[in-house]
C-alpha cells in the first residue's frame, strides 16, 4: 500500500511529469536543492511498490487511449458507410467506398522491381544511354 504522497507522485509520473516535478507536486521541496530533489525523486521512482503503481497507471491510461481510438475508428467507419450509401455525388460515394475498402485491406499498392544486380557495366551504360535518348526525344 502506498502512502498518499507516493500515490500523488506515481500519478504525476503517469500523467507525464518528470520525476523532479512529480516529487515537487507530492512533497514539500521548497527548502531542497535541485540535486537533492532529483536524488529523492529518483530513489522514490525506483521503490518497488511505487514503480509498480506507475506501471499500473500507465497501463490503465494506455487502455483508455486504446478504447478511445477504437471508438473513434468505429465512428469514422460508420460515417463512411453512411456516405457510401447516401452521398449526393458519385465522387463522394466512390471515395467513401474506396476508404472503406482500404480499411478492410482490399486494396494494396504493388511495386514491381527487377533484380538488376547481375548486369555488366556495359549493359548498365547501354540502359542509361537508351533512357537518356528517350528523355531527350520527349523533351524536344
Amino acid at each position: 500500500m502506498l502512502t498518499r504522497k507516493q500515490e500523488i507522485f506515481a500519478c504525476a509520473i503517469a500523467d507525464g511529469a518528470d520525476q523532479a516535478a512529480a516529487y515537487r507536486t507530492a512533497y514539500n521541496a521548497d527548502r531542497m536543492s535541485p540535486p537533492a530533489i532529483w536524488t529523492e525523486a529518483s530513489q522514490l521512482a525506483k521503490h518497488p511498490m511505487v514503480a509498480q503503481r506507475i506501471g499500473e497507471l500507465r497501463a490503465e491510461a494506455e487502455q483508455v487511449r486504446q478504447t478511445m481510438l477504437v471508438g473513434r475508428e468505429e465512428a469514422i467507419l460508420a460515417q463512411l458507410e453512411k456516405e457510401a450509401l447516401s452521398a449526393r455525388t458519385d465522387s463522394a460515394r466512390i471515395r467513401a467506398i474506396e476508404l472503406l475498402g482500404k480499411h478492410l485491406g482490399l486494396f494494396t499498392d504493388r511495386v514491381e522491381t527487377k533484380n538488376l544486380t547481375d548486369r555488366s557495366v556495359d549493359e548498365i551504360e547501354a540502359a542509361i544511354r537508351a533512357r537518356l535518348a528517350q528523355h531527350s526525344k520527349g523533351c524536344a
